[in-house]
């Protein structure tokens, strides 16, 4: 019975897994921002004669609305080419649209022109930003909802001109600011929930930015996590619940035992993903193996820690350490891999780690609610961060669904700390 049981849940995660897998699979072609851009002499969709990709600045005015430029150098055959048969030089552009652009559909008062030996493309879209808290303003077109677009920079760099006399007031993700410009440039990637606020610079400015993003997006990402996490919220909830009543093994290890299991099982996770991320790519370590690489750091740090200190911690001190280690975890992957700090591993390592006061708790005969509601309401907070999301078009239920094999993950790492909680438990005794 114990093995059909096995077997059905690991039948469960592979499907869970295969769904995940088909979801980037089924996702459109990448949208470049510039629909011109692109370096044609190297194969690539572009201007035909063109030598870089080129660069896109879009010029916001005071009335929200945009100016977008696109230049892209070609040879000098080409730009002799052009001069001579400006009828060439406009099929040339028209032929270098690309199918998938930022703003395709919305593309206005297209003007076509050669400087030396530089095409410029110019063109209108109307309404990219919007008015939001007092004087600020938000720049909401590259906000995709949960649409599966997904941006890339063709062009050497991207720039958005905010207008003369303002200053960007929040700092775009992958951006780099300069007073009235956020750029991107090629390879650092464009998030397809882009947000940039403007208006007047300070800490005033700052906030309004900050509050107008706030409440754009809080109301999406606060339905998308409570509908989205409900179910792995409850499991995670009942995982606590038979922690605390479970103290299968507690008898059979004691607390030495414990740590040294947990710090080799968090030293050896972090070595190896660690390793993993060095060797899986040619530009540095990557992402998702430095993150898996901190949750192993935290394990360990909270097994050794937690040993020694437990004895002078009640349940409270249990919970701040508890903490602590999340945090550290967090400040690991930003060491390691820079912003941002993925949400998912954050929030179920925090789950994960709560399970040692629930044990602590557990053992001295208290129930351990807070910790437990904490720990049930990580999916929601980790589904919220990363709102708006869906999958196949269903929403943020189904999207919910595929974290359940991160409640397993709590279950497996979590309950070695449960145990180890109750034997400091009873050392206090």
């Amino acid at each position: 019975m114990r093995t059909v049981r096995l077997a059905v849940a690991v039948l469960l995660c592979s499907l869970l897994g295969v769904a995940g897998v088909a979801t980037v699979a089924g996702a459109p072609p990448p949208t470049q921002l510039c629909g011109v851009c692109g370096d044609g002499l190297a194969g690539e969709r572009g201007i035909d004669g063109s030598t870089e990709p080129g660069t896109l600045d879009i010029y916001v005015d005071d009335a929200g609305d945009s100016h977008w430029q696109a230049r892209v150098p070609i040879t000098d055959s080409a730009a002799e080419r052009y001069r001579t048969n400006t009828s060439a030089l406009e099929a040339a552009v028209d032929d270098a649209w690309t199918r998938y652009h930022g703003a395709e559909g919305d593309v206005h008062s297209v003007e076509t022109a050669l400087e030396n030996e530089t095409v410029v493309v110019n063109y209108t879209v109307d309404d990219v930003a919007r008015r939001g808290v007092g004087e600020t303003w938000l720049v909401d077109y590259f906000a995709v909802g949960t649409s599966n677009t997904r941006y890339v920079v063709a062009a050497d760099r991207v720039t958005i001109h905010t207008p003369e006399g303002t200053a960007v007031t929040n700092r775009p993700s992958r951006a780099s600011v300069d007073g009235n410009a956020a750029t991107w440039t090629q390879g650092g990637g464009f998030d397809r929930q882009t947000y940039v606020t403007y208006g007047s610079a300070g800490v005033l400015g700052t906030a309004s930015g900050y509050a107008t993003i706030a409440l754009e997006v809080g109301p999406t990402a606060l339905d998308h996590g409570i509908r989205g996490g409900v179910v792995p919220g409850i499991l995670i909830g009942l995982v606590g619940v038979t922690i605390g009543r479970s103290d299968w093994g507690s008898a059979a290890v004691d607390a030495a035992t414990l740590e040294r299991l947990i710090v080799a099982v968090g030293s050896v996770g972090a070595v190896g993903f660690l390793v993993i991320g060095a060797v899986s790519t040619d530009a540095g370590l990557a992402p998702g193996a430095v993150v898996l690489a901190s949750l192993g750091v935290g394990y360990a740090l909270l097994g050794c820690t937690a040993r020694r200190l437990g004895s002078r911690l009640e349940t409270r001190g249990l919970i701040g350490l508890s903490a602590l280690a999340t945090i550290v975890a967090a400040g690991t992957t930003l060491l390691f891999a820079g912003p941002p700090v993925y949400a998912f591993p954050l929030c179920f390592g925090l789950a994960t780690a709560l399970c040692l006061p629930i044990g602590h708790a557990s053992e001295r005969g208290r129930r351990p609610v807070g910790p437990i509601a904490v720990a049930a309401l990580t999916p929601v907070a980790a589904i919220a961060a990363v709102a708006p999301v869906s999958v196949f078009g269903y929403g943020p239920t189904l999207y919910g669904l595929l974290l359940l094999p991160w409640v397993a993950t709590v279950t497996a790492f979590g309950y070695p700390l449960a145990l180890l909680g109750r034997r400091l438990a009873i050392g206090l005794d």
